[in-house]
């Protein structure tokens, strides 16, 4: 013989509890997801600027961290060979050779000092060989995808007990 009964909850639904408990978790990883962008640029003399927020709405919850910075953009995702040449005509090109060190590394949520160069050189055009593009968000997302839904359902499941609406 199957048994079946209706469960009802106590109390009223409160959807602001949720949403609060939520908002909450989402937060918390925003300023963790948003510590790690900072990691990235720690040495370097340029700062970019991170924009980050937490959205509700429409049964989702997104966190997003943005940055409009056109250097980080193309440490992010690389360049392509190019030539570079003095911004005035009939200039030179100045820059250091022999020993250089990038300040990040490809997949690696950190930046280290890093070093220019050590022998001096002038050059009317230089070809640059590029740059590898770091796929920072590809690794950060990677690493705080699985703790962001681990956090949101403790979330849920704090509102709902804070609700009374959990199942035992």
């Amino acid at each position: 013989m199957i048994a079946v009964r209706a469960i009802t909850p106590k109390t009223k639904f409160k959807s602001s509890i949720f949403r609060d408990e939520v908002r909450a978790a989402a937060e918390q990883i925003r300023r963790d997801v948003l510590l790690d962008y900072v990691k990235t640029v720690e040495t370097w003399r340029h700062q970019p600027k991170f924009k980050s927020e937490v959205k509700l709405g429409g049964g989702e919850v997104q966190t997003s961290v943005t940055t409009d910075d056109e250097i980080y953009g193309y440490v992010e995702k690389g360049t392509r060979k190019h030539i570079i040449r003095p911004r005035k005509k009939g200039k030179k090109l100045y820059f250091k050779a022999g020993g250089f060190k990038p300040k990040t590394h490809v997949g690696v949520i950190q930046s280290v000092p890093g070093s220019p160069g050590k022998k001096s050189v002038f050059a009317n055009e230089v070809v640059h060989p590029g740059t590898k593009a770091r796929n920072f968000t590809r690794v950060i997302a990677k690493k705080w995808q699985p703790r962001y839904t681990r956090a949101i359902e403790k979330a849920l499941e704090r509102a709902a007990e804070k609700s009374g609406h959990r199942i035992k």
